[in-house]
């Protein structure tokens, strides 16, 4: 096991790391309010 992660550490750590990159993105966006980037506004 303990070989396995130290050949495939990438392939685990890159996830989680694109998925909190991205959740960072949103929040950003939407200025602190999650669903503020999933509402739209009609006119």
């Amino acid at each position: 096991m303990g070989d396995f992660l130290k050949e495939n550490w990438i392939w685990i750590v890159a996830p989680v790391v694109l998925v909190a990159i991205g959740v960072i993105v949103i929040l950003t966006m939407s200025n602190g309010d999650p669903a503020a980037a999933f509402t739209y506004t009609l006119r």
